[in-house]
């Protein structure tokens, strides 16, 4: 099997063939390496081979999906993204898919890597989401070419930058205590709705100077957002919405004096005019959506690990400095959005393969950060992956303007869990898309264990 139905595939490097292991098998290698917590949970399809079932089931929508890739075909959720991706990039890293009209996917460190960095002929301009419906507005900074995007950029990036999300980590911190600390003294919750989903918009509103009942309807608004998003034909059914919120924070932001950034934003100029509403839209939907969306994630999918894995919460108090390790590799694992788009300015030719002017090309930054050219055993959780080199915040100019804050808040979350018991899964958890990239957990219930000690790490 090529997947490329008439497309010429690049010649496969090393890793790729029979070493790879068939599709159908168990994504996680044996053991996990140094310190690792043990092997990845839940990333795969699971069942018995031979005799139908799951596993042919899966074989076959592996095969089906490996041919003509589309992140919106019904049947693929994360966990078989997993098998389709590792197909895709074992076999025909430079493959084309009929979906949406035809569109190219790279999946290997390497090519995604360069793609991100080659913002000249990988044009955002056209917008990474796709498809998305008529009259969505442009996300800034990101769906931008220079020079608009250097403009959007450098109003954006003031409560963003590193000082200032290392000034915010004490009140991060408490924010921090006052989700966990009840979950806690209950024996347990639902971390997913107590904590990963509040806490980064707690912390985006904080750093941006968003209102509470903006704070409180950004999320709602956001999955409204990406269900509709891909399939309507008008923007009429989640844009308006979300604009008349914005255009309510703008007005608050004008008519107060206070010296947080939206207050400043709603001031500035672009090329010595005042900045527009419209333009403003464009980057208050960014801080609201990628501001709580990847943290959110990325969050999850962490404490599901832990939560899986006493031993590595044990490690972690115990050696409190390997916290960023986890954090890092966390955000490679499970990438919080494992792919964008881009738009070709030229004609390009990537691993031997000529992609035309015009073209559509899918990114699967999923597949690349699990590239084992890049990654030694990149299915495992590994505490001594350095350096970890991820393409999860991006590459370029393009790299994520929140990471410095995403990081501090995270590591303001493992150290509040550490000074409490270990705490273990209570129930079952679902992986699924929203816009058939972001890869959300419905629910992580767990229990605290009270015969294990507290500790400060």
């Amino acid at each position: 099997m090529t997947g490329t139905r008439g497309v010429r595939a690049a010649v496969n490097g090393p890793g790729s063939g029979p070493a790879s292991g068939p599709v159908n098998g168990p994504v996680n290698g044996p053991g996990s390496g140094p310190g690792s917590g043990g092997p990845t949970a839940g990333d795969a399809a699971a069942g018995a081979p031979g005799g139908g079932g799951p596993v042919d089931d899966d074989r076959r929508a592996v095969e089906r999906l490996a041919v003509d890739f589309d992140h919106h075909d019904p049947e693929l959720t994360p966990d078989l993204a997993c098998l389709v991706h590792r197909e895709i990039r074992e076999t025909t890293p430079v493959a084309y898919s009929r979906a949406h009209g035809g569109m190219w996917i790279l999946s290997r460190y390497d090519d995604v890597r360069a793609a991100l960095r080659d913002h000249d002929t990988f044009s955002s301009a056209s917008g990474v989401f796709f498809p998305r419906a008529e009259g969505t507005p442009p996300f800034a900074p990101l769906e931008y070419d220079p020079p608009e995007h250097t403009r959007f950029r450098a109003l954006m990036k003031p409560p963003l930058l590193l000082p200032e999300a290392r000034r915010l980590a004490p009140e991060i911190g408490v924010l921090v205590a006052r989700a966990v600390r009840p979950v806690v003294a209950r024996g347990g919750g639902d971390l997913v709705r107590e904590l990963a989903v509040p806490l980064p918009l707690a912390v985006v509103s904080l750093a941006v100077g968003f209102s509470a009942d903006a704070r409180d309807r950004i999320r709602d608004l956001t999955s409204n957002t990406w269900a509709r998003m891909p399939r309507d034909g008008d923007a009429g059914g989640f844009w308006p919405a979300f604009a008349e919120l914005f255009q309510s924070e703008i007005r608050r932001a004008r008519a107060r004096s206070g010296g947080d950034h939206l207050s400043v934003l709603v001031r500035e100029e672009i090329d010595g005019r005042p900045v527009t509403d419209a333009e403003l839209h464009v980057m208050l939907v960014a801080y609201a959506i990628a501001g709580h969306e990847t943290s959110m994630n990325t969050l999850a999918h962490l404490l599901r690990h832990l939560a899986a894995h006493p031993g590595l919460q044990d490690r972690l108090r115990a050696e409190p400095h390997l916290m960023p390790a986890a954090v890092e590799e966390a955000l490679r694992l499970w990438t919080p959005v494992d792919h964008g788009t881009r738009l070709t300015t030229r004609d390009v030719e990537v691993g031997g393969v000529v992609i035309p002017r015009g073209s559509r090309v899918v990114l699967l930054t999923g597949a690349a950060n699990r590239d084992p050219r890049a990654f030694p055993s990149p299915e495992e959780f590994r505490l001594d992956r350095t350096p970890n080199r991820h393409l999860t915040f991006g590459h370029g100019i393009h790299f994520c303007l929140g990471a410095h804050l995403a990081r501090v808040e995270f590591l303001a979350v493992l150290r509040e869990l550490a000074r409490h018991p270990d705490y273990e899964l209570a129930g079952e958890t679902r992986r699924y898309y929203e816009n058939g990239r972001h890869i959300c957990l419905d629910r992580l219930p767990v229990r605290f264990r009270p015969d294990t000690p507290a500790r400060t790490p």
